[in-house]
Order: C-alpha cells, then sequence, then structure tokens
C-alpha cells in the first residue's frame, strides 16, 4: 500500500524536471524550465502566498477550536456528548464534493465567495475533526488525575489544563 501511495511522487518528480512541453516519463531531456516558470510568474507567486496564508490561518483557527472540542467532549459525563461528536466529525465522513457544494451554496448567500475568510472557514471546518480526532487519541493515554490534583492545589480548570494536560497531549 505505501508503494502504491508513493509511486506518484516518484513519477511526477522527474517529470517536473522535463524539458518536454508536454508531461513525458522518462523525460528525453533534463530542464529547470518548469521551476523558472513558476518562480517567474507574479501569478503563480500570488497564489502561494494565498495558499500559505490560508494553510496558517487555518491552522490558527482549527488547533485551539478542536483541541478544545476533544477536550470538553472527553472530559463530559453527559449521554449526549456522543452525539455531539459525531455532528463534530461529521465534515470528514461526507463526501467532500458534497460539503463543497453546501459551503459553496451558503457562501454565495453570505457574500464570502472568492475570500481568504471563506477559505480560511471551509479548511478548519475541515481539519477540526482531524484535529479533534488526534487530540483524542492522546487524551486516551493522559492520566486525568494530573490535572485533578493541580486542580485540587488551587489551579482553575483553564490553568490546568493549559499548564498540566496541554503540554502532555
Amino acid at each position: 500500500v505505501l508503494i502504491f501511495l508513493c509511486l506518484p511522487v516518484l513519477i511526477v518528480v522527474p517529470m517536473s524536471f522535463s524539458a518536454s512541453q508536454y508531461l513525458e516519463f522518462p523525460p528525453r531531456e533534463w530542464s529547470l524550465r518548469w521551476y523558472h516558470n513558476y518562480f517567474n510568474s507574479a501569478s503563480w507567486m500570488q497564489a502561494t502566498a494565498t495558499s500559505f496564508k490560508a494553510a496558517f490561518l487555518t491552522m490558527l483557527v482549527a488547533t485551539p477550536l478542536g483541541t478544545l472540542a476533544a477536550y470538553g467532549l472527553f472530559t463530559s459525563r453527559f449521554r449526549a456528548m456522543r452525539i455531539v461528536s459525531m455532528v463534530l466529525i461529521t465534515p470528514i465522513i461526507v463526501p467532500v464534493i458534497l460539503v463543497a457544494i453546501a459551503v459553496f451554496y451558503v457562501y454565495v448567500k453570505l457574500g464570502l465567495v472568492n475570500s481568504l475568510t471563506g477559505i480560511v472557514l471551509a479548511h478548519s471546518m475541515l481539519a477540526i475533526p482531524l484535529v479533534m480526532m488526534v487530540v483524542t487519541s492522546a487524551l486516551k493515554s493522559y492520566d486525568m488525575n494530573q490535572e485533578m490534583v493541580a486542580r485540587s492545589l488551587g489551579a482553575s480548570r483553564a490553568r490546568a489544563f493549559a499548564v498540566i494536560t496541554l503540554p502532555q497531549i
């Protein structure tokens, strides 16, 4: 399976050094033509900068929200929390094309089409469930008694989480 997943990378990377006008494998002639075109194109550089901005802002939104959601769901004793957890993980379960159509429909109504805010919100919606799953798996191997000790010594729940739990998960 690993070979099957890595094989496209092993083919595409050498193809990117082709001097040909069209993609070919293996390349007949080697060149940095495509990299030269990419790095000298203002529109590609702007698109790359926008992608990095969106990724960074998505990280700033999804990581704390996903962590807090996982922590809240993990420490909660309400029966309905399993349902809430399933609802928060739904964006991963639903096919991405359906999510994209729904997001586009909502964004048209809200005027967020073709905006950095819209991109960040959509990516965050898809990233939060991933953060939740990672943090929840870390919490399952974490001894909550450590946080309880900090709280019994006078720390607030938020301080105990920030100082004791968060660094360990």
